[in-house]
């Protein structure tokens, strides 16, 4: 989705800096709100709902803790949303670049609707799978989820990882957005640490002693993902897969190759909707 802003090279990065800070901030002060308000930690772990228990407890009202609950509830509708949009623009982008069986269908883009539609439903698909498997098991959802975060986690650490492996000297002088160099060791560094932090603990078991009904089977489940996109890799996709690259234009600016360009044809685009329009 970032092709369809102003100047994504730039605008981008400071968009997941503001996304994150205003998290941050948020995430701390209601969190700092929830724990300060329980009275009974056990009860909180143990029961079904335990949001709802610790809303109990602070209003000592059911009434009240229902309508509390619906804040969260209404969130959650809405990053579904969003979640679904974006996840949809992923398959569309892995197609376009041919990371994806079927790619001519999935970058597809509607010309009645303006989204990737065989995204959305393949998306759609896999949300009633995954709400199935939640109903017939726990533990095989949990770790499903569990993989996938890990997985997201390890796609994210690898290029700050490799910024540090071969310096930030390799990063273009000229680039739009551009931190101080100790600055962005300090921040690759982070990013690195928390990735291998978050990704020990989501494969650590939950319960001691471990047995065959306790287990944390988020690395079964990840080893799937592996076979599965390894697969995928071996049975065409490391023939038809074009990554981004970094290319210099005339005017010796680094652009992002399928990132500028469609931006310029999203422009293009929309222009000549706006003109058909008017024409009409």
């Amino acid at each position: 989705m970032i092709e369809e802003m102003p100047n994504p090279t730039r605008q981008g990065p400071k968009l997941i800096i503001y996304a994150i800070v205003m998290a941050v901030i948020t995430g701390f002060g209601y969190i700092a709100a929830v724990l300060a308000v329980i009275h009974d930690v056990p009860s909180a772990i143990s029961a079904s709902q335990p949001l709802l228990e610790i809303y109990y407890q602070a209003t000592q009202n059911k009434a009240g803790s229902i309508c509390l609950m619906l804040f969260p509830l209404l969130s959650f509708v809405l990053c579904a949303i969003d979640d679904m949009a974006t996840s949809a623009r992923i398959a569309y982008a892995l197609a376009r670049d041919g990371g994806m069986p079927f790619n001519r269908h999935f970058e597809h883009i509607s010309p009645n609707f303006g989204v990737p539609v065989a995204g959305l439903f393949w998306c759609f698909t896999w949300d009633i799978v995954l709400g199935l498997i939640f109903l017939g098991s726990n533990n095989a959802f949990n770790a499903i989820i569990s993989a996938a975060v890990v997985c997201f986690t390890i796609t994210y650490a690898i290029p700050p990882g490799i910024n540090m492996l071969r310096g930030r000297r390799m990063l273009p002088e000229n680039r739009s957005f551009k931190l101080p160099s100790t600055i962005g060791y300090i921040c690759n560094a982070a990013g690195v640490a928390w990735a291998l932090l978050t990704t020990v603990l989501f494969v650590w078991p939950t319960i001691n002693p471990t047995n065959a009904v306790n287990m944390n089977y988020c690395v079964v489940a990840f080893g799937v993902i592996i076979v599965i996109a390894g697969s995928n890799w071996i049975m065409g996709a490391h023939r038809s897969y074009r990554p981004p690259a970094l290319e210099l234009i005339h005017n010796h600016r680094t652009v992002l190759v399928g990132v500028d360009e469609l931006t310029e044809k999203a422009t293009n685009t929309k222009t000549k909707q706006h003109d058909q329009i008017q024409v009409d």
